[in-house]
This record gives C-alpha cells, structure tokens and sequence, in this order.
C-alpha cells in the first residue's frame, strides 16, 4: 500500500536541519528524513521509499519506524480545525501592506516624523504631555485605546499569516502579570526562515505606522488623541524589547539564532540542567534574568506614572466640587488594577504549587 505524506510542509531551516509540519504541528529532522517525507509521495510503498533513500543518500533508514513516529507526533492526518473568520482573508488581500512599494512609503513616513519630531519639540513623545479635559474621558479613553491599539497591533500579525497563506487565530492569554491579546500563527513553522520575519514584525510594523503617522499630525495641529496613539503605540514597540517573555523580539531572536526551544533551553540552563548549551541559549537565559528587572523598570515609568497623573486629575476634580465623573475614573482604575493584582496573585501561587 502506497504512503501519502505529500500534504505535509517540508522547509529548510538551516544545515541539516528540516520542518516538517501539517499545518499544526511541527517537527525539526535532518534531512535524510526529509527525503523520506519526500519519497512518501503516494506513488511507492514504504519499502520503495526506504529503497530509493538508500539509492540517493547512501543511508538506511528504517522508513517504517520513521512513520510511526509521525503517527506518534500526529503528523500522519491532515488536523481537523474549525474554520475562524480570519480564514476568508485570501494571501492577496494583504500581501500589499508588506509589498516594496509599501516598504518605501514607511521609510518616507518614518523621514517626515523624525523631520517633524526635530523642527517641532512640542510633537516629541512623553507621558507629562498628556492633555485631555477631565479624568473620566482620559481614563476611558486610553483603556479603550490601549485595547483598541493592541487589537490593531495582533491584526497586523494576522495579515502578515494570512499574506504567507498561514492560519491565525486570536486570544487573550498572560506574559508575566499582564494580560495580553496574542496571535497564534503554528504554521508560520511551514513557510521560509526568512518569510517568518514578516509574520514575527508585523505587529511593530502597525505600531510604527501609527507613530509615524500620530507624529505628523502632531506637526500640523495639537491632537490630544494622536498624542495618546503616539504614546500608546511607543510602549507597545518598547514592550516587544521585553523579550525575557515570548513576545514579538523573542520570536524574532529564536528564528535568528535557529532556537526553536529558546525559552525552555534558557530556563534548564539556569536551572543547571543545559550543559553544553548553545552560545545564544547562554546569552538569553542572562537576559530573561535582567528582563525581569526591565519589566519592573517598564511598569515603574509607565503604568505607575500615567496612574498617579489621572488620580491627581482625579482628586483635583473632587476638591473644585465635582463628583460623579472623577468618582467614576478613580472607580475604573481601582477595577483595573484589582484585575491586575489577581492575574498577578494566581499566578503567583501558581508557580507556588508547581515549585512544591
């Protein structure tokens, strides 16, 4: 009986070493098994493909064994995956946003804000600069912006799958204490190295963008809402440099260096249990210790400040006699941090447990 493997991905991902994947998951071979996976075409048996490997490679592989490993890995059936609303974006829907053309009129935009942000001071950058007439518009305002913005920000990841024919699909899950929105895109394993930098990128890409573009409005005309898109989007870009998380930079080091298993290779590194690991493991596992004090440097001179200004708006308001709008915005940003310090207490005690 003939095998078929010929819905499955092969991708070269550096010397020796393969991707074979079937949307969903993924797995690295040397490439001998990759010309297994080859020869597995529909049109020979088993015994064929193992005859026509050794032909070409000199090598015998025991091509039957090979097979029931995939079967383990659930690498022999095609997954079965409901379709999401993402799927109706076709490749060349996208495909422009990440086009030269488009290329050229980022580093353009990215000109025009740098020349903006030179011959005008008022347009550069800053938490101090933030102006909105009351605390309640301004709290609701940049909630609803920050998620807003961080949706813009996971839509360009989804694009960029979609333009490389991969499937996306969002959610909320945590990095550290903070609640995120993140894009699953496993079968971006299935496209070129180098074509993953676009899938990786273009969440940074949209923020980028929208600096650019909040920068020449800024040039033009005081715009409270740009000035609060330009800040937001900045932390969000700043963010990704936190890459002791597995956040956009992590992805794009881990392709770079050819780690597929950074993060897990660090953390068995510094536990002692990676000898003989790999320079850039060393490098990240040093990192992700450092992280931790840069996502408390992040938290400390964003979050924290931009909460004690709206408080201070906040109390200002009740003392010149106002009531209802800055009890509001105190109430919706003790309900923000409340959740913050929960997802930060179960997780906590979460590891607790895990470390008992």
């Amino acid at each position: 009986m003939n095998t078929d493997l010929s819905f499955l991905t092969v991708v070269a991902d550096g010397p020796d070493d393969y991707v074979i994947g079937n949307g969903e998951t993924f797995v690295h071979v040397p490439a001998v098994a990759a010309a297994v996976v080859s020869a597995l075409d529909g049109t020979r048996t088993v015994a064929q493909a193992r005859e026509r490997v050794r032909a070409e490679r000199g090598v015998d592989v025991d091509v039957a064994a090979f097979v029931g490993g995939l079967a383990d890995a659930g690498l022999m059936r095609r997954p079965e995956r409901r379709p999401n609303v993402w799927d109706r974006i076709r490749p060349r829907q996208v495909a422009w946003f990440f086009s030269r053309p488009a290329d050229v009129v980022l580093v353009l935009l990215t000109g025009c804000a740098v020349a903006a942000a030179v011959a005008e001071p008022r347009v550069r950058p800053g938490v101090s600069s933030l102006v909105w007439p009351g605390s309640l518009s301004f709290t609701l305002a940049f909630a609803a912006g920050s998620w807003a913005l961080v949706l813009l920000h996971e839509l360009g990841h989804v694009a960029a799958a979609r333009s490389l024919g991969v499937r996306a699909e969002l959610s909320l899950g945590t990095r550290l204490q903070f609640l995120v929105v993140q894009t699953r895109i496993t079968g971006v394993w299935g496209v070129p190295r180098r074509a993953r930098y676009r899938a990786h990128l273009a969440g940074m890409r949209v923020d980028w963008v929208l600096i650019c573009g909040s920068a020449c409005v800024l040039y033009v005309t005081e715009s409270a809402p740009a000035r609060l898109v330009m800040v937001i989007c900045l932390a969000q870009v700043v963010w990704q440099f936190l890459f002791f998380m597995r956040t956009d930079v992590y992805y794009v080091f881990a392709n770079a260096t050819g780690n597929k298993n950074l993060m897990a290779d660090a953390q068995a590194y510094l536990r002692g249990r990676g000898g003989g690991a790999r320079r850039s493991v060393r490098v990240y596992a040093w990192f992700v210790v450092v992280g931790r004090v840069l996502g408390l440097a992040f938290f400390a001179l964003y979050t924290v400040p931009i909460t004690v200004a709206v408080v201070r708006r906040a109390m200002g308001e009740l003392a010149s006699g106002a009531l209802w709008e800055p009890v509001a915005a105190l109430v919706v940003i003790a309900a923000g941090w409340v959740l913050y310090l929960v997802i930060l207490v179960r997780r906590f005690l979460g590891w607790m447990r895990n470390s008992s």
